[in-house]
């Protein structure tokens, strides 16, 4: 089949969804040209001899919050801020975690039930009132959120609430719920991402109730019985917390709560037990999931976190995660993607959860150099350990964080969470108030003091999902042991890797077995041109690839989206051009010299000149002969049916070297020559499936490549 050209503009036109442009500007208020020549010459030597003096940490004044606690135990916390008509308002309920074990689900699917219907109103009448008033809300498994008009908010609360509190789980709701989070989890279970998390949270967290995952056996299993019975022992007043924050009186918020929430009743026993603690493994080690469709490897430094909002290092392990991985300019960002060019981007983060958290360090890379990619993490997590920071990195980051904090403090639910946190982790009053003071008061001998302290190298686990067959003889080789798991945390033996070629298989061998499998030599000699659609449903879009080729050489490929052509490639044999987002771009001397050069309509026939038998690889159970084209293009022929199941092609996107897998699936016969009626395109977000709508042999004339 002609070699498919369409990842490198869709995954464009999926930067283009996604990404922005940020632009820094300067805090001064008067430039160079306003001041006198010897005023400049003099700023000019201090810019560049000593860094400007910081201004004093700024003071944050929030309006202290008003609490008072309904006799079932229910908590409210009350901020009233008067300058925009609007009120967000947030139930959460702070349960101790237990294990679910073989119910493990219930919470998800109690996720999804809430809001579809209450005792005393259905689920189509809550939500078109709710469109109505113009209100968001969400109801989760423990809790629920609202921001409303200030005028409509008591309306708004008390529909809510109702939903919460008196909710009407049916048979049909739920069935529809178990069937989505089901089908959410086969789709799931073939991303890189998907596994790799839970593979982190199955080890990381081991016994601790964070460390259940959520299986479709589970789900299976579970019956709307088990679900109303998780919604009474967990939907409690006991330790729920109502935070209402905008244009409020504090008097109406009492009103409110009583008439909706007095009657809810309290548990009669506070549930929780004793948790177990979250365990470090002796030493590094690597433990890899086998993905061999994989993108991109994934890559997550994973150790037990033990810092604490209380902590009075606290803020001192901010500044100093902002600088390993934290902030764009961070140490782990500017080696992994500025340096090296490896990834889209590399981070850190330390949970503060109180029943427990983990520090992540974490990064997506091709899987080529995913062994370089974990030395170099954990070089730079032991750089900070090991090596002072410079005073102007620190200077940098306290400006920027400072800067950030202020700009939060104009948004109401940053107001609400701090309040919720001074009350949940018993902080102090004045804790905000103080935070900018310590933020400043960090000293670079801080950061390497509690560098050294919170963070474990030694004693953290490397969770790495991806291709086997090419990460893992180099991972071996970065002198940590390596275990196996599959998708699910559970230890496996090590899949199949570096098999040997047989001695007399060539790569004409494996062609012409190709060549057998999709119609025959002499079925495959008469096809002189190959004409394809595929469709896909994508963000309320349709997506759709064209592909045209016709012997000798000529070739077409075309992406629309919502019915606008996105790219497009022509080569007519002597000539072509592309267009990218509406620009038309003649094909330059060499692109004309690689579309010459490529066999039509089958590109695959090609190989015999150009490609090398690299490897035997496996995955989904299948053995495959790997040819890589000149290019570098890889193409997985399957040993037992000689087709042609994957390729994965290398191409640059905004100067970042990309891999991109592409299957090929259920093959369908089309006038004599199988073409495959699925093609599927990781895109390392999801993987999205295309489908063959239209095909046709031999219809293709000269004038359809202008």
């Amino acid at each position: 089949m002609k070699k498919l050209t369409y990842f490198i503009p869709f995954m464009m036109l999926l930067l283009n969804i996604s990404c922005g442009s940020t632009q820094q500007t300067s805090g001064q208020t008067e430039t160079a040209k306003d001041l006198s020549k010897n005023e400049t010459k003099e700023m000019q030597v201090e810019d560049i001899n000593q860094m400007p003096q910081s201004d004093p940490a700024p003071v944050i004044k929030n309006k202290k919050p008003k609490v008072f606690k309904l006799e079932n135990g229910l908590t409210v916390i009350v901020v009233e801020n008067h300058k925009l008509p609007r009120i967000n308002a947030s139930l959460r309920i702070d349960n101790p975690p237990i294990r679910l074990r073989d119910k493990k689900g219930s919470d998800d699917l109690l996720s999804s039930l809430l809001g579809t219907g209450s005792e005393n109103v259905s689920k189509d009448e809550f939500n078109k009132k709710v469109d109505f008033y113009g209100a968001y809300v969400n109801l989760y498994d423990s809790g629920f959120s609202i921001n409303s008009l200030s005028k409509f908010f008591p309306e708004i609360l008390k529909l809510t609430a109702d939903q919460a509190l008196y909710p009407k789980f049916t048979k049909e709701e739920f069935k529809k719920a178990q069937e989505k989070l089901i089908e959410s989890l086969k789709i799931s279970e073939k991303s890189t991402p998907a596994a790799a998390n839970r593979v982190m949270k199955k080890l990381a967290y081991g016994a601790h109730p964070y460390g259940e995952i959520t299986t479709i056996d589970n789900l299976k299993k579970i019956q709307l019985e088990d679900v109303n019975q998780y919604y009474k022992k967990s939907f409690t007043p006991n330790h729920a917390y109502l935070i209402v924050v905008g244009d409020v009186k504090l008097n109406d918020v009492k009103k409110m709560t009583k008439q909706y929430f007095g009657s809810w009743a309290k548990a009669p026993q506070v549930r929780g037990a004793a948790l177990p603690a979250i365990q470090n493994v002796p030493i590094t080690e690597i433990d890899f999931v086998h993905m061999p469709n994989a993108a991109q490897t994934e890559i997550k430094v994973v150790h037990r976190s033990d810092i604490k909002k209380s902590n009075p290092d606290y803020q001192k392990v901010l500044l100093m995660n902002s600088i390993l991985g934290g902030d764009f300019n961070s140490y782990l960002n500017m080696t992994l993607r500025e340096k090296h060019g490896w990834t889209y981007g590399a981070r850190s983060s330390f949970g503060t959860n109180k029943y427990g958290s983990l520090f992540k360090a974490s990064t997506s890379v091709r899987n080529a150099v995913a062994d370089s990619a974990v030395v170099v993490t954990m070089e730079q997590i032991n750089k900070i350990i090991n090596e002072k920071v410079d005073p102007k990195v620190l200077e940098n980051n306290k400006q920027k964080y400072m800067g950030n904090f202020v700009l939060q403090m104009e948004k109401s639910a940053t107001i609400a969470n701090q309040a919720y946190d001074i009350f949940v982790n018993n902080l102090s009053e004045d804790y905000y108030e103080t935070f900018l003071k310590k933020i400043d008061a960090v000293t670079v001998e801080d950061i390497q003091a509690v560098a050294k302290k919170y963070l474990h190298p030694d004693k953290a686990r490397i969770i790495v999902a991806g291709n086997a067959a090419i990460t893992v003889p180099g991972l071996k080789k970065a002198g940590y042991p390596v275990k196996f798991f599959d998708k699910y945390g559970k230890q496996t033996q090590a899949p199949k890797m570096n098999q040997k070629l047989p001695q007399d298989v060539t790569v004409q061998m494996v062609i012409d077995h190709y060549i057998s499998g999709i119609g025959g030599k002499a079925q495959v000699s008469k096809t002189k041109s190959i004409e394809s659609v595929y469709e896909t449903k994508m963000q309320g879009m349709t997506l759709k690839m064209t592909s045209k080729a016709m012997a000798p050489n000529k070739s077409l490929s075309q992406t629309e989206a919502g019915g606008m052509v996105f790219s497009k490639e022509v080569f007519d044999g002597q000539k072509g051009f592309k267009i990218i987002r509406g620009q038309k771009q003649d094909f330059t001397p060499e692109e004309i010299k690689k579309y010459q050069n490529k066999v039509q309509p089958i590109t695959e026939l090609g190989l015999v000149k150009t490609g090398t038998l690299s490897r035997m690889d496996s995955f989904d159970g299948n053995d495959y002969y790997v040819i890589v084209d000149k290019d570098g293009t890889e193409y997985f022929f399957n040993a037992k049916t000689g087709l042609k199941d994957k390729e994965v092609q290398h191409d640059k996107i905004q100067g970042k070297e990309m891999t991109q897998p592409i299957l090929f699936k259920d093959y369908k016969v089309v006038d004599g020559i199988k073409i495959p009626s699925k093609i599927v395109i990781a895109t390392g977000i999801q993987n999205i499936e295309f489908n063959l709508i239209d095909a046709k042999i031999n219809t293709l004339k000269p004038d359809d490549f202008k």
